[in-house]
């Protein structure tokens, strides 16, 4: 009877598949390490990119605020020159408006009109005078209400009265003063032309 010791055939077999466990260990240990390496490296270059676009970000931001500043000062210069430019020419005007104002104030008195009196307070003028009739007073309103420098002219009361045994009208005006009146309106454009005979035709 022949027999067969079996013993050593199982030890190798279990130590072989013992081998092979550790290996097929290692190497998912080996894939593990590995995934994990490189999604750390992965993630450290993402985060080194976006930290890089961030600065950039900031620095463009920065750049933006100080233009902003910039216009922003430029807005502020262009308001003061505006403001000092406003100043001045209402200073001109100013200076102007009394002398326009008596110029007008001489043409539109008539020949038989006297002024005695010429006082302005906040913008209303009133005028005292001496006419020899209502006519010319009348004359005198209707033509001062042609100049720009007068608005709302109205005649508040007339009294007969005697001067040096002349009778004579004695009147008071009430009306608005402009020192700068306001600009004429532009003039209505011309016509259309006329078609061309060529126009006509088509």
């Amino acid at each position: 009877m022949i027999r067969i010791n079996l013993l050593p055939v199982k030890e190798i077999t279990a130590e072989v598949g013992r081998r092979q466990e550790v290996v097929i260990a290692g190497l998912s240990l080996s894939l593990t390490v590995a995934l994990v390496v490189g999604l750390y490296f992965f993630q450290a270059f993402r985060l080194y990119g976006l930290r890089t676009e961030a600065d950039s970000i900031k620095k463009e931001i920065a750049t933006l605020d100080t233009q902003l500043k910039e216009v922003g000062d430029l807005r502020q210069k262009v308001t003061a020159l505006e403001q000092k430019i406003k100043v001045i020419d209402d200073l001109t005007k100013k200076k102007v408006g009394p002398v326009k104002i008596m110029e007008s104030l001489s043409s539109a008195t008539p020949s038989r009109l006297w002024l005695l009196e010429f006082k302005e307070t906040g913008g209303n003028l009133l005028i005292n005078g001496l006419a020899v009739d209502n006519q010319t007073v009348a004359d005198f309103l209707k033509s001062l209400s042609t100049f720009a420098y007068f608005n709302n002219v109205d005649l508040i009361e007339t009294t007969q009265v005697e001067q040096d045994g002349v009778p004579l009208k004695k009147f008071q005006i009430r009306c608005k003063l402009l020192y700068q009146p306001a600009p004429p309106p532009a003039p209505a454009g011309k016509a259309a032309a006329a078609p061309t005979k060529e126009a006509k035709k088509n």
